[in-house]
C-alpha cells in the first residue's frame, strides 16, 4: 500500500517536469530555427512551385509571392530536401534561391543566413504568445498540484492543462517541420478533449455522483494512440500522405464537439444542482476558447480553401481557458453568469444589423477589391468592438451617470427619492399630491391633474379642480386604447397624455400631464420614467387601502366590546406587549436595580467602618439598609414577572413550578399542580402564553379569590393541550360577568387563547369556587414551528 502511494506521488510530479522538459526542447527548436512558412508543389515541368505562403512567415516578410520558382535549398535541388520530400513545405533551411515569375525581371534572388532573420510577428505569434500561455498553464497546474494534491481530478485538470499549452507551443515546431514537434503536436491536439472528459468525469466521482458515459474518453484516447503512432511511422519512413494533416484536423473537430456536446448535456442534467454555476463557467470559457480555431480557422480552411481568422490569431483566444479555470478557483463569488451572457446576446443582437450595414458601406463605398475573408473578419471585429461598447457603456453609466447630469433630471435618483418619500404618506391624496411635485419639478411640466372615477356610479372623485372634458376624454382615450396601468395614452382633443396609477374593483385613478414647455414629444428615457413611477404610485395606493381596511376592521373590532380579536391579531398584540416587558425588565435590571445594590453596598461598607457611630443613627442606618434590600427584592420579582426568568432554558414544567412556588410564599393559599400526562415539546408561543395565563390566573386568586385551595392541571389528549384551573374561592356572578372580566384580567385571558387557536370554558357561582378549562387545538402538531394564518 506504502509502495503505491509512492508511485502515485512520484507520478504526480511526472507530470510537470516531463511536460516542462518538452517544452524546452520546443522553445529551443523555435528559437533556433526561423519559420519560413512555404509550400511548395511540383509542375508538369520538373520544377517546384511555392504554393502557398503562410502571412506571418519569414517568406510573406521577404515579399516571396506563389507562383515563385524555388530553385535550391541549402545548395540542395529542392526535391531531394528532407522537408520537401516528407511535407512538401520547405522549412529548416539556411540558404535559399528564388526565381521570381510575376512579370518582373527573372533573376534569381538568393537568400542566405536566414536563421538570423526573424521578424516582429514571429516573434509574437510563435515564440512569445506560445511560450507564456505554456509559462500560465505550468503554473496553474503548479497551483493545482500544491493545494489539491488528493484530489484525482486535480490531477486530470493538471495533465488537461499542460497537453493544452504543450499543443499550442508544439504546433509552432511543426509548423518548422520538426519530428519530434509533430508527434507531441498531433498527440496533445487529439487528447485534449479526451483529458477534459476524464477530468469532468473525476471531479463528479468525487462529488459522489457518476458522469454519464464516462467510457467515451477512453476510446477517444485509443483513437489518439492509434493516430500518432501511424504518423510515426510515416515520419520514419520518410513518407507522409497529404491527407494526413486534414485527417487530424477533422478528428479533432469532432472529438473536440463530442466533449462540449458531453458537458452540454451534463449541465443540462445538473442544472438544478449546486454544480451548475461551475459547469456554465466551463462551458463558456472552453467555447470561447476553441469555437474561433474551430469556425474561423479550420473548418473554413478545409471546406472552401480560406481562413476567416488566421491560425495564429485564432489561437490566442485559447488564453481565456486558464483566465476561466484561475477565476474558478480564485474567485470567492462567482459573477453572475446568467446575467452577463444574457447582456452580450443582447448587444450582439442589437449590434447585427449595424454591422451588417456598415460592412455593406465599406464594400460599396471604398474602392478595394475586399474579399469575402476580408469583409467577413471585418464584420467579426466591428461586431466584438459595438458589443465591447455597449458593455463597457451600460457599466460607464451605471458608475458615473449621477455625476454627469444634473440631478434635477436624473430619472434614476427621482425614482429612488419618491419610493423613499412616498412611504411616509399615510393616505391616497398625500401620495398624489407627493407624486405631483415630482413629476413637475423633473418632467418640467406644466399641469399635471390626478382624479378617480367610480367605475359604478361614474361619479369623479376629484384631488384638485379638473375640467369635466379633459377628464371624459382620458376615461374615454384609456378605454379605447386599454390603458392598463403604466401604459402612456396621447390624448386627441387636449393636449397632453393620460396614464392610469390606481385600478380596483369600483374606482380607477387617472394621472393626467401636459405636453413639455417646448411642445417636444415625451422621449424613451422620460416615457420609461413615467410608467415605472406609475407602477410604484398604484402599488402604493393600493397597500395604503388595505391599511385604511385594516384600521376600519380594527376600529370595528374595538367598538365591539363582545367580539373576540382575530387570532392573528392577538398573536401581533401580545407578542410586541412581550416584547415591551422583556425591554422593560432589561431597562429595570440594568439601571435600577444596578444603581439600588451599589448604594446598599456603599451603604453597608459606611456602617461597618464607622463603628463609633450613635446607636440612634446606626439604628436608622440600618433601617434604611432594609429598605434598599425590600426595594432590590421588589425589583427582582418585577423583573421575573416580566421576563420569566429560565423559561427557554428549563422549560416550561420547571419554570411553572418555580411560578407556583413564589405566588405560595406571598398568598394564603395552596396550590396542586400535576403535569404527569403532559409530555410534549411546544413551540415558544405555546410556552409564553400559557405561563402567562397561569401567572394571570394565580395573580387573580390572590387578589380576588380568598381561596386557599388552588388545583393546576396540564396535559396532553391527542394532539390538544388542555389547562385546568380550580379553586373554592368565592367565585363570579354570572349577571355581571363582562364587568367581572375586564376587572379580573379574564378578557386578556380569552384574547390570549384566542391568539392561540384555543377555546376556553369558564364556570363560577357565588361562593362555589371559580373554574376554567382551556383546549389548544393541535398544539402538539406546531413542534419547534411558528404561527401563521
Amino acid at each position: 500500500m506504502k509502495k503505491k502511494k509512492i508511485i502515485r506521488g512520484t507520478k504526480r510530479y511526472l507530470y510537470p517536469i516531463l511536460f516542462t522538459l518538452l517544452s524546452i526542447y520546443l522553445i529551443m527548436v523555435i528559437l533556433k530555427t526561423p519559420y519560413i512558412g512555404i509550400d511548395v508543389e511540383q509542375t508538369e515541368g520538373g520544377q517546384w512551385e511555392v504554393s502557398h505562403v503562410d502571412k506571418h512567415s519569414w517568406a510573406a516578410n521577404q515579399g516571396i509571392k506563389e507562383g515563385y520558382i524555388i530553385q535550391d535549398i541549402n545548395m540542395k535541388h529542392p526535391g531531394d530536401y528532407s522537408t520537401v520530400k516528407t511535407y512538401g513545405k520547405v522549412e529548416k533551411a539556411d540558404s535559399l534561391t528564388v526565381l521570381p515569375t510575376d512579370g518582373t525581371e527573372n533573376i534569381e534572388t538568393n537568400y542566405s543566413r536566414i536563421e538570423d532573420e526573424v521578424s516582429l510577428d514571429q516573434w509574437l505569434f510563435y515564440i512569445i504568445f506560445p511560450s507564456s500561455f505554456m509559462l500560465i498553464m505550468l503554473l496553474l497546474s503548479l497551483f493545482i498540484l500544491f493545494h489539491k494534491r488528493q484530489d484525482e481530478s486535480g490531477n486530470r485538470l493538471i495533465l488537461f492543462f499542460l497537453t493544452v499549452g504543450l499543443a499550442y507551443l508544439s504546433a509552432s515546431g511543426s509548423a518548422r517541420g520538426d519530428m519530434i514537434s509533430t508527434l507531441v503536436s498531433t498527440v496533445t491536439l487529439l487528447m485534449g478533449p479526451a483529458l477534459l472528459l476524464h477530468f469532468v468525469d473525476s471531479y463528479f466521482r468525487e462529488l459522489q455522483s457518476r458522469w454519464y458515459a464516462s467510457g467515451v474518453y477512453n476510446w477517444m484516447k485509443i483513437a489518439a494512440c492509434v493516430v500518432v503512432t501511424y504518423e510515426a511511422y510515416c515520419l520514419i519512413n520518410g513518407y507522409y500522405p497529404d491527407w494526413y494533416p486534414q485527417f487530424i484536423s477533422i478528428l479533432f473537430i469532432a472529438f473536440t464537439f463530442i466533449a462540449l456536446s458531453l458537458i452540454i448535456i451534463g449541465y443540462k442534467r445538473y442544472r438544478q444542482t449546486v454544480y451548475a454555476p461551475i459547469l456554465k463557467y466551463m462551458l463558456v470559457g472552453l467555447f470561447v476558447s476553441f469555437t474561433p480555431f474551430i469556425l474561423l480557422f479550420m473548418l473554413p480552411n478545409y471546406l472552401f480553401g480560406f481562413q476567416i481568422l488566421s491560425g495564429e490569431a485564432s489561437a490566442l483566444f485559447l488564453m481565456v481557458m486558464p483566465l476561466t479555470f484561475i477565476y474558478l478557483i480564485t474567485a470567492k463569488r462567482l459573477l453572475d453568469i446568467d446575467f452577463v451572457m444574457g447582456r452580450i446576446r443582447y448587444y450582439a443582437y442589437s449590434s447585427f444589423i449595424p454591422t451588417v450595414l456598415i460592412v455593406a458601406l465599406v464594400g460599396f463605398a471604398i474602392d478595394y477589391p475586399f474579399s469575402i475573408q476580408d469583409l467577413v473578419q471585418l464584420g467579426i471585429g466591428i461586431l466584438v468592438v459595438m458589443v465591447i461598447f455597449l458593455y463597457v457603456k451600460e457599466i460607464f453609466n451605471f458608475q458615473i451617470q449621477r455625476n454627469l447630469f444634473s440631478e434635477k433630471k436624473n430619472y434614476h435618483q427621482s425614482l429612488q427619492r419618491f419610493v423613499h418619500e412616498m412611504k411616509k404618506e399615510r393616505d391616497a391624496v398625500g401620495l398624489f399630491k407627493r407624486l405631483k411635485r415630482e413629476l413637475l419639478d423633473v418632467l418640467d411640466l406644466k399641469e399635471v391633474y390626478i382624479f378617480s372615477q367610480n367605475t359604478i356610479s361614474n361619479y369623479y372623485c376629484l384631488y384638485q379642480e379638473v375640467p369635466l372634458s379633459l377628464m371624459n376624454e382620458c376615461v374615454e382615450r384609456s378605454k379605447t386604447v386599454l390603458g392598463d396601468v403604466g401604459n402612456l395614452v396621447k390624448l386627441q382633443k387636449h393636449e397632453g397624455y393620460v396614464l392610469v396609477i390606481g385600478h380596483t374593483v369600483s374606482k380607477v385613478t387617472y394621472l393626467y400631464i401636459s405636453e413639455k414647455p417646448n411642445r417636444t414629444q415625451l422621449n424613451l428615457d422620460e416615457r420609461g420614467y413615467l410608467q415605472t413611477i406609475s407602477y410604484n404610485t398604484n402599488i402604493a395606493h393600493e397597500n395604503l387601502l388595505l391599511i385604511e381596511d385594516l384600521f376600519q376592521e380594527l376600529q370595528h373590532v374595538k367598538n365591539d366590546r363582545q367580539q373576540n380579536y382575530p387570532a392573528w391579531l392577538s398573536r401581533l398584540l401580545f407578542s410586541l406587549a412581550e416584547h415591551e416587558r422583556q425591554q422593560i425588565a432589561i431597562d429595570l435590571h440594568d439601571t435600577v436595580l444596578q444603581e439600588q445594590l451599589y448604594l446598599y453596598r456603599q451603604m453597608d461598607d459606611f456602617v461597618n467602618r464607622k463603628r463609633s457611630m450613635e446607636p440612634e443613627v446606626k439604628n436608622k442606618m440600618s433601617s434604611f439598609k432594609e429598605q434598599l434590600l425590600d426595594n432590590i427584592h421588589l425589583i427582582r420579582e418585577t423583573c421575573n414577572e416580566l421576563r420569566p426568568p429560565f423559561l427557554e432554558e428549563l422549560g416550561l414544567i420547571p419554570s411553572l413550578q418555580n411560578l407556583i412556588n413564589q405566588y405560595q410564599l406571598r398568598s394564603n393559599y395552596t396550590v396542586t399542580f400535576d403535569s404527569r400526562a403532559f409530555q410534549v415539546e411546544l413551540n415558544s408561543q405555546y410556552v409564553l402564553g400559557i405561563y402567562r395565563i397561569v401567572q394571570e390566573l394565580l395573580t387573580n386568586a390572590m387578589k380576588h379569590s380568598r381561596a386557599d385551595k388552588v388545583f393546576v392541571m396540564l396535559y396532553r389528549e391527542g394532539s390538544d393541550v388542555r389547562l385546568v384551573y380550580e379553586d373554592n374561592g368565592v367565585g363570579i356572578n354570572p349577571n355581571k360577568r363582562i364587568e367581572t372580566y375586564s376587572h379580573m384580567g379574564i378578557s386578556g385571558i380569552e384574547q390570549r387563547v384566542n391568539g392561540l387557536n384555543g377555546e376556553i370554558s369558564i364556570q363560577s357561582a357565588p361562593k362555589q369556587g371559580f373554574q376554567m378549562y382551556i383546549t389548544f387545538f393541535n398544539a402538539a402538531n406546531h413542534e419547534g414551528e411558528e404561527l401563521y394564518d
